[in-house]
């Protein structure tokens, strides 16, 4: 008996996106406010990249306000690219945190950190982590030459 059904097609392996975020600021003299940028890194599953974003945002208060807003736009990249299981990596202790529900939020961060839970509601399978400066480098130097450039 031949089975005359066209094989199943093969399902590739689940896989998780990666999603590197970070904040730049150039702060005047002796404030933490300062004209900012974000950079963000979105690579797939292999590890080959979707999508980066490298943008000036302005002035803002502090640094962690730019960290916060790489954070959202690399969630509504991915989300806007279809992507439901995710792992994000950060440099800030202080953003991860928040998000995540381990310390209190701070009022003036309460805005964004919303916003941040909103989108993370709209994943299937996520998790966010705090990584090394050294681990988040092409993030970095997105956010760099945005400044600098």
């Amino acid at each position: 008996m031949t089975n005359d059904k066209p094989p199943d097609k093969e399902i590739p392996a689940r896989g998780f996106f990666q999603l590197n975020a970070d904040g730049g600021i150039i702060a005047k003299q002796g404030q933490a406010e300062g004209q900012a940028s974000i950079g963000v890194v979105l690579r797939d599953p292999q590890g080959q990249m979707v999508h980066d974003i490298s943008v000036r945002i302005g002035c803002v208060e502090d640094h962690h306000i730019a960290e916060y807003r790489a954070l959202i736009a690399g969630l509504k990249l991915a989300l806007g690219h279809g992507i439901a299981d995710i792992r994000v990596r950060l440099d800030s202790a202080l953003v991860v945190n928040a998000v995540n529900g381990a310390d209190r939020v701070k009022p003036t961060y309460f805005d964004l950190c919303t916003e941040a839970h909103a989108l993370v509601r709209e994943f299937s399978d996520i998790e966010i982590v705090r990584v090394p400066s050294k681990e988040n480098r092409e993030a970095h130097a997105l956010a760099d030459k945005a400044l600098r450039g």
